[in-house]
């Protein structure tokens, strides 16, 4: 029992390992940087929706200051599903107020974070928090990100579908002096491992249950297969030794060399999985359990570094990438380009379509800019509310000039309507591009950072345009958002 208990907590700690990737990816960036130091006021309407917190399976986000007060609220109320953002724990977010206070606490006793916790409750709840940086990670922290999810019934199933093993939560209000406790009633063996939670004054106890018919028809053959072989011994010692090669070491060999391809693909054909003994049996239990977790572990990795609205590399992914290139082109010595793309007037186009056509409109300029990048050969990523990024290796300026005008026209030619957009009736872009080896720009920040003033510029020569990074560009004020003001 205490292997089932270690799979169920092995799926727990994923849980937490996934939230605290999530935080950290949120926290460290530099809109939520200029964000939480009040920089940047359309950051909640650009990144937060009720739809993306019932993706994402979040119950709350909490942004505090530097002082650690609070500087934002945005969750799901979970008495009624109501969604609502504050800037307090007042009036409808009052709902917040005890997980908020033991947040601050938490701030006070351990102000580095970079953590996730249990915290108890009904739910109980998964907690993960990370200090707020730079993307770059320089100067002082500005704030804390905090990042919460129930482990309700969606999360039970997930669990019970990782581990394929029964799961059971619930709060224990006395504590228990061990870790593990095993129960037997009936034919029903019960055992539960208790975890601590924040504050500690509580526990929580993950159990899973299972049938003890299984293991005592295992042990009852067993015990047959011994005495009739010690009969066999007794008899023949020959024909055991034979029989006993043939029928257990060899078939365990084989079942030992099959076991070990988890590092590379399971043999199909293998003429294991078509025995119809208890060795054929745990083979094809192990494939099956092997699949599934090739299937979670793809789940999870998709989900960690590409935008679920659009399908698009998220922003982690382009980030690990952009360092990758950038060191070989420093090395190689070849050229490298990147791009900053924002839709123009896209605040405006949610205003008067809403929401859902937004989605829509996004998902569709993603898919065009995506066919282009594929055709074209470079990698482009979504790393905003309506902002991309593309990273061109091997590429000039120019050639990247090229390329941006052939993303600008694709997109012209999808014919969008945008009715309220004073630069054309349909969505446009704008695109701001930069190349490594221009003075101040040979790391992946100051790349970024060219391509963003570049970006600045052409939005301020009328949008729907791309503008190159020139030097002339870098004392001009920009926006991290490439937000005109």
């Amino acid at each position: 029992m205490t292997k089932e208990l270690e799979k169920i907590e092995a799926g727990l700690n994923v849980s937490h390992e996934t939230l605290l990737a999530q935080a950290r990816d949120w926290a460290i960036w530099d809109d939520t940087y200029e964000f939480v130091q009040g920089n940047y006021p359309g950051y909640p309407d650009t990144n937060f929706s009720q739809q993306m917190f019932e993706e994402m399976h979040y119950q709350l986000m909490a942004f505090f200051n530097a002082e650690g007060e609070v500087h934002f609220l945005a969750g799901i109320n979970p008495a009624n599903g109501q969604y609502h953002t504050c800037r307090s724990v007042e009036r409808e977010c009052r709902w917040m107020a005890g997980l908020v206070h033991t947040m601050q606490a938490s701030i006070k006793e351990d102000p580095l974070q970079r953590k996730s916790a249990l915290y108890a409750g009904s739910p109980p709840l998964i907690v993960a928090s990370n200090p707020i940086f730079r993307t770059d990670e320089s100067g002082p922290p500005q704030g804390w990100l905090f990042k919460v999810r129930p482990m309700d019934a969606d999360w039970l199933s997930t669990i019970e579908r990782y581990t394929g093993l029964p799961t059971m939560l619930s709060v224990v209000n006395d504590k228990e002096d061990n870790d593990i406790a095993i129960n037997i009633t009936g034919n029903t063996i019960f055992a539960q491992r208790f975890l601590t939670t924040y504050p500690s004054n509580e526990q929580i106890a993950l159990g899973t249950q299972l049938k003890r018919t299984s293991y005592l028809a295992s042990l009852e053959t067993f015990r047959y297969v011994l005495l009739w072989t010690a009969c066999l011994m007794l008899l023949v010692i020959g024909l055991v030794l034979l029989l006993l090669e043939r029928i257990i070491l060899k078939p365990l060999k084989i079942l030992t060399s099959f076991t070990q391809q988890i590092s590379g693909d399971i043999d199909e054909s293998s003429s294991l999985l078509k025995r119809g003994d208890e060795i054929g049996i745990l083979a094809r239990a192990f494939q099956k359990q092997f699949k599934r977790q090739q299937q979670l572990n793809a789940e999870l990795i998709q989900l960690s570094t590409h935008d679920p609205l659009t399908g698009l590399p998220n922003r982690r992914l382009f980030d690990q990438r952009l360092q990758e290139v950038v060191n070989n082109a420093l090395t190689t010595g070849q050229p490298l380009s990147v791009m900053m793309i924002d839709i123009d007037h896209f605040k405006l186009f949610n205003d008067h379509y809403g929401h859902p056509e937004g989605d829509i409109c996004l998902r569709r300029v993603a898919q065009t800019m995506h066919e282009v990048a594929t055709a074209h050969g470079f990698f482009i990523a979504r790393t905003g509310g309506e902002e991309f990024s593309a990273m061109l290796p091997a590429t000039s300026a120019t050639q990247a000039m090229e390329k941006s005008q052939a993303l600008s026209h694709a997109v012209d030619q999808l014919r969008h309507p945008h009715q309220v957009s004073p630069v054309a009736p349909y969505v446009t872009v704008s695109i701001g591009i930069s190349q490594l080896d221009i003075e101040g720009a040979m790391t992946p920040s100051g790349l970024m950072t060219a391509a963003d003033q570049a970006l600045y510029a052409a939005k301020a020569d009328g949008r729907h345009s791309a503008k190159v990074y020139t030097p002339s560009l870098a004392n001009t004020a920009f926006s991290s958002h490439n937000t005109l003001p």
